[in-house]
């Protein structure tokens, strides 16, 4: 199952995706994501309604985020 939804995120929403921790709770998956875009209301709404997506996926219960967008400037 945690492959199936880190593909559907890579494939659906163009982000990267790892597991970045609990790797041996059989129960718990922690994910990490990164997305680029050209200016940050546009990522920050990319990475919403992954958030979204997530909350409603049929099987899996989603239990939190941290959402961080970082700007750089010229």
């Amino acid at each position: 199952m945690v492959q199936s939804i880190k593909d559907r995120l890579r494939n659906h929403f163009n982000v990267s995706v790892a597991e970045v921790e609990a790797h041996d709770h059989r129960q718990l998956i922690v994910l990490g994501l990164a997305m680029v875009g050209s200016d940050v209301a546009s990522v920050r709404t990319g990475l919403e309604q992954i958030v979204r997506n997530l909350r409603g996926h049929p099987v899996a219960e989603f239990l939190s985020h941290q959402l961080d967008v970082y700007a750089l400037d010229d």
